[in-house]
């Protein structure tokens, strides 16, 4: 039985995934497998897995025959691990040499359930400028948490990220999670919905300072792009997560203890929501429509109204913005606030330019269409399930229920 496991979901990952790879199999730590879940890929990438698999015994693959999600990928790997310890890798950054045996040796010496290493960045050239504040935070300072504050030092306090691969994890805790995490497709915030799990069930957490051990490519994934209007739509089905996270907490009699952490991720979500929603070039009212009906409208106004959106406005937004007000509910305080910023921002634009005098249509006449849908539910639904089981290289014949 290897001491290490290391975890790479792949999806389209031609360019880099032998890059990946190599980096972890030229590691001096020798006693470690790789498994990689191809999800469904349509480039070289599963002839790519095919090939390490056929010349190298510490490499394993699967492959699922249809798109499912880093999620499901990262749970069937683990289900099928048989390590220690556990790692995780995006096929796009690689391992820095000596990584897996400074890892394994520090969480083996500090005794705790995960414990995070530094990591080195190399930025795309436009991303340049968001890097210092972006590894600051990845390399937290040395600390030592226990149970049962390092959920809200996660995500209350923000102590350390929910990353999940600038750390190494005792695979018991992993199992446990994975296990008791519900199952679902998603394609955006994949490693805060695992962290959450994995981060409930752990009893001890450190960070150190050593050298970097992990190379993260940043300005490639889709967090950093601008979406179109369906990588919004993904984007918005992080709502999901809140429900089953929230019956997870209940099931667990944590739910009171734990509020305040579902609330602190609700937040995050909604104002990347809105942070992306303001980036799309060609905003409709679908657009708008589908993150009210996954959010609730009063919780986008409300940070519709902290944004750039009446700070900077532009007259077709701004009438854009009326008119779903009229469309969707939300509350008396929601409205006045809305009221305000949008006669400010009309009054803003009128002195930028003389032709901008449309009137906006006030919203204090708003009556509710889809109405406003509580953002966290206790009806839950299992959406997807996986059965794994072990070998070199297969494809998942019994593919889960989307």
């Amino acid at each position: 039985m290897p001491k290490l496991s290391v975890i790479i979901p792949v999806q389209n990952e031609e360019p880099t995934l032998r890059q990946c790879l190599d980096s972890i199999l030229s590691q001096s730590f020798r006693d470690l497998e790789i498994i990689c879940v191809d999800d469904a890929s349509t480039d070289a990438s599963a002839d790519i897995l095919q090939d390490y698999v056929n010349r190298e015994p510490r490499v394993h693959a699967s492959a699922f025959q249809r798109h499912l999600g880093t999620v499901l990928a990262r749970k069937l790997a683990l289900l099928d691990a048989q390590g220690e310890y556990i790692m995780f890798a995006d096929a796009d950054d690689r391992l820095l040499p000596g990584a897996c045996e400074t890892a394994v040796e520090l969480i083996g010496k500090a005794r705790c359930d995960i414990l995070q290493f530094r990591i080195e960045v190399e930025a795309e050239p436009q991303k340049n400028l968001a890097l210092d504040n972006f590894v600051h935070y990845l390399n937290s300072r040395p600390m030592e948490l226990h149970t049962p504050n390092i959920l809200y030092d996660c995500f209350v306090n923000h102590r350390f990220p929910h990353n999940l691969w600038n750390k190494i994890y005792r695979a018991d805790i992993c199992r446990k999670a994975v296990n008791a995490m519900p199952d679902i497709q998603l394609h955006h915030y994949t490693d805060l919905y695992l962290s959450f799990f994995i981060l409930f069930f752990a009893e001890s957490y450190r960070s150190v300072t050593t050298k970097p051990c992990y190379r993260y490519h940043f300005g490639g994934g889709v967090s950093t792009k601008k979406p179109d209007a369906e990588q919004f739509r993904d984007l918005c089905e992080v709502s999901k997560t809140l429900p089953l996270m929230e019956k997870f907490l209940r099931d667990h009699n944590a739910y009171e203890t734990n509020s305040s952490v579902l609330e602190a991720i609700r937040s995050s979500f909604c104002q990347d929501v809105v942070n992306k929603l303001l980036t799309i070039p060609t905003l409709t009212r679908e657009i708008f429509a589908t993150a009210m009906e996954s959010w609730g409208s009063g919780i986008i106004f409300d940070f519709l109204s902290e944004t750039g959106m009446f700070k900077y406005p532009c007259e077709s937004r701004l009438s854009l913005v009326s008119d779903l007000i009229d469309r969707f509910n939300a509350d008396q305080r929601t409205i006045a606030k809305l009221q305000s910023d949008l006669d400010t921002a009309q009054s803003k634009m009128r002195k930028m330019s003389p032709r901008s005098s449309q009137v906006l249509r006030s919203p204090a006449r708003a009556t509710s269409r889809l109405g406003h849908p509580s953002p966290v539910s206790s009806t839950i639904k299992p959406e997807v399930s996986v059965t794994p089981q072990r070998v070199q290289f297969r494809f998942v014949q019994k593919l889960p229920k989307i």
